[in-house]
């Protein structure tokens, strides 16, 4: 067996060759940290602390700030937002990533930029619940996108603690992915097979459903469903100058044929797009919220989750530019528009709009960056922004082809993290933080902000207020965890080895199946013929896209790590 010395420097010997382009990008990203050319040391009574002194700490911070000034929070969430997508990641392992967010690098400029903000679990409905609920994934009962498992109408959310306890004006709207049935702002008609009444405590909310549902579902069962119901009260042109119903267009577009369904660059455009409808509702929310009351909204945008659809606009804004290839998956998800030829219609040459590629991906975040800067921009002529925390995140990453692979719902880097920026007063300004953070916690950040005194019982998400103001007197979550059916996975920002301080993040995945490592690289160990379990471990700050599994050469970080899985997992 290799000393842990001796296997540092094999690790250190072969990430070069594997992974030279992101090297240099890591490297590139640590140079902006406040601590530049310095190596960064472990506090060991940081990250060392007992899980029970670690929640007595969070309560006593959180309890000192109750009489600080309360801002209002602005909560933007994507869904489905690969983490190196973010427009400051401007190269990747296959090549150069031109994507433009210039909303993002002012919140970057002006806040608090994460590199490694992991979700408590890729998927859609987990990962809100987590964030609801304040808890972890095996906590919840929500295991999947289905119903949800337990009965939560006597458990209490974030959004009620901060709406009952803090007195703040509660807001949503857009794709929340909660599958209860909330009394005061129901989506459905009636309430299907008997769905547990609860009250996600919202003040006002306009919810929509996610994409497809809004084109297949039945008017019948989801009329008050927001999106659907503006759809279906609006006529467009097609292309041939003809009338169109407009739902009837959106589902020509997303469930449909194209063009012989109606859905054409006339007929679908930008002003019945689901993203830019979720900011017209958050704007509207905006409008009618009481004076005189800090608030919270979050907008719950719908993309860019599949179907990855652009409007003709959006998918000419991204035509001439190359986008890089999936790891090891050549030549997927190209981008059609780049490799078809396109007929003429009464008004010339048109580009008709276009579905799936990694340039559509593209295309829905540079427009997502738009509706952002103008929900932002209408909190500023509000004359708000001064007193306003501004969140941006994904509820997951998306895979988009590595390894042959797409989707969620897998332990890779791509899947398992998002983009995480925060802005707003006392935040420092232009921080770039490497070390592992979880989405978990944005609720209990927001709860330390609004000056809530204590949590609701069994809530065990925490604050980042000790990044975000830099106070390393204030508790710090000391692993992140994350976790998806045949998985689990706990990733810690720890020495490198004894002989080395530099701080390094290691994630140690345990699956229970092979269904467990979808979408795993072709150096992956596979999954043990007989075996209960598989251990996987990759050191993530040198080696971001899991191309280079380290589990036999450092047995000394898995004992470390073993503990910290969920009971019952590889242990």
């Amino acid at each position: 067996k290799l000393s842990s010395l001796a296997a540092v420097a094999v690790v250190g010997t072969l990430l070069p060759t594997l992974a030279s382009s992101q090297e240099e990008q890591s490297s590139s990203l640590r140079r902006k940290d406040n601590e530049r050319g310095q190596r960064r040391q472990l506090n060991l009574n940081q990250f060392h602390d007992p899980r029970s002194e670690f929640v007595k700490q969070q309560s006593d911070a959180i309890q000192h700030n109750a009489n600080s000034a309360r801002p209002n929070i602005l909560f933007l969430l994507l869904d489905q937002w690969r983490p190196d997508w973010d427009g400051q990641h401007k190269d990747t392992r296959t090549g150069p990533l031109p994507l433009n967010m210039p909303f993002l690098d002012e919140m970057s400029r002006r806040g608090t930029h994460f590199t490694q903000a992991y979700v408590p679990s890729p998927f859609c409905g987990p990962s809100r619940a987590c964030l609801a609920f304040g808890k972890e994934y095996d906590e919840t009962g929500v295991m999947d996108n289905k119903r949800w498992s337990v009965d939560h109408t006597q458990w209490t959310t974030v959004y009620k603690l901060l709406r009952d306890d803090a007195n703040y004006h509660t807001m949503s709207c857009g794709k929340d992915d909660f599958y209860e049935w909330d009394y005061n702002f129901p989506k459905y008609a009636n309430n299907p097979n008997n769905m547990p009444v609860m009250d996600l405590g919202f003040s006002d909310a306009i919810r929509s459903d996610g994409k497809v549902r809004v084109a297949k579902d039945a008017d019948e069962l989801f009329k008050n469903e927001a999106y659907r119901t503006y759809l279906n009260g609006i006529t467009v042109k097609k292309d041939d100058g003809t009338d169109i119903n407009a739902r009837q267009a959106y589902k020509g577009c997303f469930i449909g044929k194209g063009a012989p369904d109606g859905c054409d660059a006339t007929s679908f455009q930008n002003e019945i797009y689901p993203d830019d409808f979720v900011r017209d509702k958050a704007i509207e929310l905006l409008h009618r919220k009481p004076a005189g009351k800090p608030w919270f909204m979050q907008v719950n945008f719908p993309g860019p989750h599949p179907p990855i659809v652009s409007t003709s606009r959006m998918a000419a804004s991204v035509m001439e530019r190359q986008w890089p290839d999936p790891i090891n998956n050549p030549g997927f998800m190209r981008c059609p528009q780049q490799t078809q030829k396109f007929k003429l219609n009464n008004q010339g040459q048109i580009l008709p709009p276009q579905i799936d590629g990694r340039c559509n991906y593209a295309a829905e975040l540079e427009n997502l960056d738009a509706l952002m800067f103008s929900i932002v921009k209408h909190v500023e002529e509000m004359s708000e922004l001064d007193n306003t925390i501004v969140i941006v995140a994904g509820d997951h990453g998306e895979n988009l082809g590595d390894n042959g692979a797409s989707g969620k719902g897998m332990p890779w880097h791509a899947a398992v993290s998002t983009p995480l920026f925060i802005m707003g007063p006392g935040i420092r300004h232009g921080r770039l933080h490497e070390g592992p953070v979880s989405t978990l916690d944005l609720g209990g950040t927001w709860l330390d902000y609004a000056g809530v005194s204590s949590m609701a019982p069994g809530m065990t998400t925490s604050s980042l207020r000790s990044i975000l103001a830099q106070d390393m007197s204030l508790p710090r979550r000391p692993h992140v965890s994350s976790g998806y059916l045949e998985w689990r996975t706990v990733i810690k920002e720890m020495p490198t080895s004894p002989e080395d301080p530099t701080l390094t993040s290691y994630k140690l995945i345990c699956a229970k199946s092979p269904k467990g490592m979808k979408g795993a690289p072709k150096s992956a160990t596979p999954f043990p013929a007989g075996e209960p379990w598989h251990i996987m471990l990759f050191d993530v700050t040198r080696d971001p896209d899991d191309l280079l599994p380290i589990e036999q050469l450092r047995p000394d970080v898995i004992a470390e790590l073993l503990p910290l899985l969920p009971e019952g997992w590889c242990r």
